[in-house]
């Protein structure tokens, strides 16, 4: 509707102003707590009730996840207001005003400049210290020294990507030219990197981070784009409305392997750490692998750990929240700055209610700020204390966040004991508040220097001896319904299904899309534990389900392969990544298992599979529906 120029302008009270904003953000935020109690529940009473093991700084966490409500309401409301209409407004202007040059050189440089202000990106970061570099030394080298490597080449495939989706869009031509070969590339890339020392431990991370990409920042914002072309776009139906998440999600797949091969050469291959500390590497190695702390041993030290007094705790959070809001600063500003001089000096267009477009920046730039605090404190903490116990179902597992530093220890307190096999055990008894509890006693965990001994409690397995199948089942179970309640939680599944409702006309209901893919992800998280828990090499399973994935596509409706394909990268958002990815590597640490990746990945590709069969029984429906329709009138 036209606004009325003419119009006296109404001047409204703090009081009014509150009064009025107040339902709307009670609603926004209602909406958000609704989505995230559910998933929150669900892994805080698994953890009390069936892992029986209390909850590690449980009030921290609590304030973390009310940070990730409050910052997904205001982070959400900020990219509906500021950057979306952005991105709207240079899709509609790009084809009238500049050639085909300068639309794809726009494109690499929005999907790299939405990349990198992606939240879920930056948990890679503290991927990175849970990977010992005589393991994976290429992987290592990517999640530390060569984060920056690892950033740019996911960055540079979006922006790849995105060109190809605007080409799309705008020539109108069919998803699957792009898609076919592109897959049948990755899973040659797969193979060939399968048989390579260093190359197969980056396979979970680069398929691992085509999920990453597609996040609250590049999706609204790329597709927004793709709108505006499409609209002005000649060639265009209404399939063409999809497509192009799908591809943001596989070219950096294809650029982090590329990476991986340069530098796969440069970097010594995987050894023990005896060999890695006995022998050392060569100093080139050293330095590209561990960069200024390549002289520094990694040698285990034990001492006291130090309490934090109040003074410091409020300045370690005070530090922490300057981060996030920086990062927050670096992730937005950027970007919305390159948006709008691009806006009005390139195109030479005023923006339309530029007060709300600021607005929604700010709201972008406080909402992501809060958003990354929640998410280190909150999701990413509960999803690394759950997945690191899992294991306790069916193993005895160290409880490595429970452990106790005894000062003063002195060996003559041990004493001996005989099991049920007669042999000879050392224990000592330890005073905990009134009570005395028998401790273990391994010489190893006894420090001489610092008088200190190490004591790490054992837990499990829970339902019965060892590697019982009981326990391992519960894990898969867990798995399960942990990828299908985070997938229900996922604020752009709700959009996406209502744009697929509106374009199916009413045929594909929107119910039936979320519940879809959610079973999608929750058999995809699944089978992503079950790879960690049997060390299954991921290319075992992804060569498999693409090829089933291709060979559906020939009997599905264009119209139902571009939704199935881009529900795969809309699922894998602000709250499916951080917890997956934290439970992976939790229970990938407990395992012992090299590479925790890999979840991800099978998580998006079995909703593709669940959308594409459900896609196939709808359009059978509606040619039974339209059958019956047509024998009744005869």
């Amino acid at each position: 509707m036209a606004r009325n120029e003419k119009e006296e302008s109404i001047h409204i009270g703090f009081r009014e102003t509150i009064t009025l904003i107040l339902p709307y953000f009670q609603k926004k935020i209602w909406d958000q707590i609704k989505a995230v109690i559910w998933i929150v529940l669900y892994l805080a009473l698994f953890q009390l009730f069936i892992l029986r093991i209390p909850i590690k700084e449980a009030g921290l966490i609590a304030l973390g996840i009310s940070a990730v409500v409050l910052g997904l309401a205001f982070f959400l409301e900020g990219l509906f207001l500021g950057l979306m209409p952005l991105g709207e407004a240079l899709g509609l202007r790009l084809p009238q005003k500049l050639g085909i040059f300068s639309i794809i050189l726009f494109s690499i440089l929005m999907g790299v400049g939405a990349t990198l202000a992606e939240p879920a990106i930056a948990i890679l970061r503290a991927c990175g210290s849970k990977v010992a570099p005589w393991d994976a030394p290429l992987l290592y080298f990517l999640l530390n020294e060569g984060s920056f490597f690892l950033y740019l080449s996911i960055a540079i495939g979006v922006g790849i990507s995105v060109v190809f989706g605007m080409l799309r869009f705008l020539f109108g031509f069919s998803l699957m030219r792009i898609l076919v070969p592109t897959i049948v590339i990755l899973l040659g890339v797969s193979i060939y990197a399968y048989f390579d020392e260093n190359l197969k431990f980056i396979s979970g991370l680069a398929w691992d981070s085509g999920a990453v990409t597609t996040g609250p920042v590049t999706v609204p914002l790329v597709v927004a784009l793709g709108i505006g072309i499409s609209k002005v776009a000649e060639k265009n139906d209404q399939s063409s409305a999809y497509g192009v998440v799908t591809l943001a999600s596989l070219f950096p797949i294809l650029s982090v392997f590329l990476v991986g091969m340069y530098f796969s050469g440069k970097l010594p291959k995987p050894m023990s750490e005896e060999v890695f500390f006995k022998q050392g590497i060569k100093l080139e190695e050293a330095k590209l692998l561990l960069g200024d702390s390549y002289k520094v041993p990694f040698t285990k030290e034990v001492s006291l750990p130090k309490k934090i007094s109040p003074p410091e705790f409020f300045k370690k959070a005070k530090e922490n929240i300057f981060d996030a809001f920086e990062l927050a600063i670096r992730a937005i500003l950027p970007l919305s700055i390159f948006l709008l001089l691009f806006l009005g000096l390139i195109l030479k267009e005023k923006i339309s209610y530029p007060e709300e477009v600021f607005l929604g920046i700010g709201f972008s730039i406080i909402g992501l700020s809060i958003f990354n605090f929640g998410i280190i404190f909150g999701l990413n903490k509960l999803g690394d204390q759950v997945g690191g116990k899992l294991p306790s179902t069916f193993r005895s597992i160290e409880l490595i966040d429970s452990t106790k530093f005894i000062p003063n220890f002195n060996p003559k307190s041990v004493l001996k004991a005989v099991n049920e096999d007669g042999k000879e055990e050392k224990f000592f008894y330890l005073k905990e508040r009134k009570s005395y509890t028998g401790i273990p006693y391994h010489e190893e965990n006894w420090n001489q220097k610092n008088k200190v001994y190490e004591y790490v409690p054992i837990h499990g397995p829970i339902f019965g001896k060892e590697d019982n199948l009981l326990g391992y089942l519960v894990v898969l179970v867990f798995a399960f319904f942990l990828g299908y309640s985070a997938t229900l939680a996922e604020p752009a599944l709700s959009a996406l299904g209502n744009t697929v409702e509106e374009t199916t006309v009413g045929t594909f209901r929107k119910s039936l899309l979320i519940q879809s893919v959610a079973v999608g992800v929750g058999l995809g998280t699944l089978l992503g534990m079950l790879k960690i828990l049997l060390e299954i090499p991921l290319v075992w399973i992804v060569v498999p389900i693409y090829l089933l994935l291709l060979f559906l596509n020939t009997f599905s409706k264009s119209e139902f392969i571009d939704i199935a394909w881009d529900s795969a990268g809309v699922t894998t958002g602000p709250i499916t990544v951080p917890l997956i990815i934290a439970m992976g590597l939790g229970i990938g640490n407990q395992m012992g298992t090299v590479d925790g990746f890999g979840i991800l990945a099978a998580a998006s590709a079995f909703p593709i599979l669940s959308v594409l069969i459900m896609g196939m029984f709808v359009e059978n429906s509606r040619k039974l529906s339209l059958r019956d329709s047509e024998l009744k009138e005869k």
